[in-house]
C-alpha cells in the first residue's frame, strides 16, 4: 500500500470502531496492513490503534531470484509453536480478564506477558542460551515515544549531522526551529512529535522546545563553539 492510499483509505478503516458490528462479530478482528516504506509517518490517531513493525532488511534482488528461502521456510513451517503459545496464553486469560475489569487497578501489560510466553516456549524447546535479538518486550517497546517517534528521531539526527544550516537554535527563547525543505515534509514530521515539544509549524519550518528537543532526540543542537 502506498503512502497515498493509506492516507485515503487505511486511516478511515483503523479509527472506524464500529468495524464488524454490521456483520455481527462479537470479537474485533486483527487486520494486518503491509504499506511500502514511502509509509514513513504515521499519525498519532493511528498509532494509538495500531502496532506498527517496521521492517528495515531485506534481500536483493539477485538474493531473491537465486535463494530458495521462502520456499524452504514454506515447507518447513508448522503450527506446533503457535499452538502451544495459545495455550499457555489462554490459560491467563481469566486472571488478565478480571484486571481488565478492575477499576482500582492498572491494567496489565498484555504484549509483556505475551512476550514471556514466547520466550519461554523457546526456552524450553529451542537453545538454552537465546541470541540478543530474543528478549521479553513491553508496552513500552511499541508504544513509546521513542518508538513512535522513531522516524522523527533519525531524521533530525540525520539532519543535525549533515545540514546544520537547516536548524535555527535561539537559547534566549528555548526554541529550535528545522526547515524541512517543503511543507509536506514538515507535515510529516509533526505526525510523529510527541506534545512535550510543543511542536508547532510555519510552512516548511517546525518549531519546537529546545530543551525538550535536546532530551527526545539525544542531540545537544550546539553550532560551532558555542556553549549554553
Amino acid at each position: 500500500m502506498t503512502n497515498t492510499r493509506f492516507n485515503q483509505h487505511a486511516i478511515e478503516t483503523i479509527k472506524n470502531d464500529d468495524f464488524g458490528v454490521s456483520d455481527h462479530l462479537t470479537h474485533y478482528s486483527a487486520v494486518v496492513i503491509s504499506a511500502n516504506e514511502d509509509v514513513k509517518a504515521v499519525a498519532p490517531e493511528v498509532i494509538r490503534r495500531t502496532v506498527i513493525c517496521r521492517v528495515e532488511a531485506g534481500l536483493t534482488n539477485t538474493e531473491v531470484m537465486r535463494s530458495n528461502v521462502v520456499r524452504s521456510v514454506q515447507q518447513k513451517i508448522g503450527t506446533a509453536f503457535y499452538r502451544e503459545y495459545l495455550r499457555r496464553m489462554l490459560e491467563q486469560m481469566p486472571d488478565l480478564l478480571d484486571q481488565l475489569k478492575d477499576d482500582e487497578t492498572e491494567a496489565p501489560d498484555i504484549l509483556q506477558i505475551s512476550s514471556e510466553i514466547i520466550v519461554a516456549v523457546m526456552q524450553q524447546f529451542g537453545s538454552d542460551v537465546l541470541p540478543d535479538y530474543i528478549r521479553t518486550l513491553s508496552l513500552e517497546n511499541y508504544f513509546s515515544e521513542h518508538v513512535t517517534g522513531k522516524y522523527a528521531i533519525k531524521l533530525i539526527q540525520n539532519a543535525w549531522r549533515t545540514s546544520k544550516k537547516s536548524f535555527v537554535v535561539n537559547k534566549h527563547s528555548n526554541e529550535l526551529r528545522y526547515n524541512a525543505g517543503v511543507p509536506y515534509e514538515a507535515d510529516r514530521l509533526m505526525k510523529e512529535l510527541p506534545e512535550t515539544l510543543e511542536a508547532h509549524k510555519s510552512r516548511e519550518w517546525v518549531v519546537m522546545n529546545l530543551q525538550a528537543a535536546r532530551e527526545f532526540f539525544d542531540v545537544n543542537f550546539r553550532k560551532g563553539l558555542w556553549r549554553f
